[in-house]
């Protein structure tokens, strides 16, 4: 005999989502409070280890598996996305939104996109989206959701968490006027919170892995924290989210958010996220910004950031961000990224004797006495800011108060032929060479390695080793340069 399904199953497709025996609902409650209690507890006063984050973050990641096991028969519904391009169209022309010179097409790994299906020249219009047709934290506040989000501080503090809520509410009611854009939506995400344990480990070295790991923390916190209020309050009785709400529809509607949001001019506020239906079906390449928001009426403005011949994939400028953004929060990198980064993590040292002087200094040219400090791609890989840290980090008593001397000179101290005497100079690059040595060493592979793993690498394989690669190819280029510099 076969072991018991833990949930209900309707007996025909139209019958709503499964149910959970009460039992069995029972079960999931206990390990919802578990999650929901680990992801909350006061941090010891001494900073956790790195083998002690990791090991938290694996039972975090057990409990969330044993709740996926439970929800798996409820299921949201899944539409054909290339069916839905054709109802998705007609519903742009009743929603008074302007497509003009591009269509719906397919470009494989890279998803759905726009292709133009005529000449386009640099700063042609071709989407113009109403705010009407958008789906923002405003018509989240106006939705049978709007008493939750009055009373809720961090539906209130969070627009990404609301807006994330609001989607799963549209996508699962049987009368939202969005039906159309959402079920053209993709049904899963290449983003950080769909990797396993070993996704995870291979980022071992790579100042994302904290980041990544935070990220799934933040969502179980959020997950556990929303399942006890749909399931303790009596209002929520009637809301079609409740019985949907499962880990994975709130992974797939905060990844829908993460990788599609864009904030819009709110009246009487400093803005509001909203999705842009349209707008947001075209993919990034490098270039100009070319969208725009009118206050006056029409919305949202897409022009043609370059000339395009038909064809051609249709894509915007997303923003200057470096890769480990891009990685996190929309689930891609770009390999000729221009505005790619690498932060290294420095600081002075409480007990440094010279730690007052070396953080006046810093202050006065507004670095932190301790954060993240910029490699960067190309020729010259060491950002100012880092630069400059580093000569004040390794200045003695006399250096210190000579620069002191004069704020005005202390800003040449972030360029590289600033004349800081060769003591500070030669100890400057040999502290960054080394730097970069061991953080090379981190790493579990090699550049080499990650180029043979990259090929035939797909989904989130091929997101991770690209972030990897775009890492470690700053890397290089830095210790090439700075290998340079401790030999003249």
């Amino acid at each position: 005999m076969g072991k018991k399904s833990n949930a209900k199953k309707g007996s025909h497709r139209g019958a709503g989502p499964a149910k959970l025996l009460p039992q069995t609902r029972g079960e999931l409650t206990v390990i919802v409070d578990n999650v929901f209690k680990r992801c909350t507890k006061v941090p010891p006063a001494a900073t956790p280890s790195p083998a002690q984050e990791w090991a938290e973050h694996l039972e975090i990641y057990k409990l969330i598996e044993k709740i996926r096991e439970i929800e798996k028969d409820i299921q949201l519904p899944e539409y054909s996305r290339l069916e839905q391009v054709a109802p998705f169209m007609a519903w742009l022309g009743e929603k008074d939104v302007t497509v003009s010179g591009v269509e719906v097409a397919d470009y494989g790994t890279l998803g759905l996109g726009l292709r133009t299906c005529q000449n386009l020249k640099q700063g042609e219009e071709v989407i113009v989206v109403p705010k009407e047709a958008m789906i923002t934290e405003e018509t989240a506040r106006k939705s049978y959701l709007g008493p939750l989000i009055e009373r809720d501080p961090i539906l209130q503090h969070m627009g990404n968490v609301c807006l994330a809520l609001h989607v799963l509410g549209e996508y699962v009611s049987s009368i939202s006027s969005w039906h159309p854009y959402l079920r053209l939506l993709p049904a899963c995400y290449t983003t950080t919170l769909y990797f396993t344990p070993e996704h995870y480990q291979a980022l071992k070295g790579s100042p994302v892995l904290y980041e990544a790991v935070k990220q799934f923390r933040n969502i179980a916190r959020q997950y556990s924290y929303f399942y006890r209020i749909l399931h303790s309050s009596p209002e929520a009785k009637s809301w079609p989210i409740k019985d949907f709400f499962t880990f994975d529809a709130y992974r797939w509607a905060v990844s829908t958010v993460m990788t599609r949001q864009n904030r819009i001019p709110m009246e009487g506020g400093s803005g509001q996220l909203a999705l842009i239906p349209a707008w947001d079906m075209a993919n990034h390449e490098q270039g100009i910004y070319s969208t725009a928001f009118d206050e006056e009426g029409r919305g949202c403005l897409c022009l043609a950031q370059r000339d395009y011949s038909a064809g051609d994939q249709f894509t915007i400028h997303y923003s200057k961000r470096p890769n480990t953004e891009f990685f996190l929060h929309s689930g891609f990198t770009d390999p000729d990224n221009k505005n790619d980064s690498l932060p290294i993590k420095l600081g002075v040292s409480k007990n440094d004797p010279l730690n007052q002087e070396k953080v006046a200094l810093l202050t006065s040219l507004g670095l932190p006495a301790s954060g993240a400090f910029m490699l960067v791609p190309g020729q010259h890989p060491i950002s100012p800011g880092l630069l400059a840290f580093t000569r004040i980090f390794c200045m003695d008593k006399d250096s210190l108060a000579k620069w002191k001397e004069d704020g005005e000179k202390a800003r040449g101290l972030m360029h590289e032929d600033c004349d800081v005497g060769t003591t500070v100079e030669d100890k400057t690059w040999a502290f960054l060479h080394t730097r970069v040595s061991l953080l090379t060493r981190a790493y579990l592979t090699t550049i080499q390695e990650d180029e043979v793993l990259m090929e035939g690498a797909s989904g989130l394989d091929a997101l991770l080793r690209s972030q990897l690669l775009c890492e470690k190819r700053i890397l290089k280029d830095a210790a090439t340069y700075l290998a340079s510099r401790t030999t003249k």
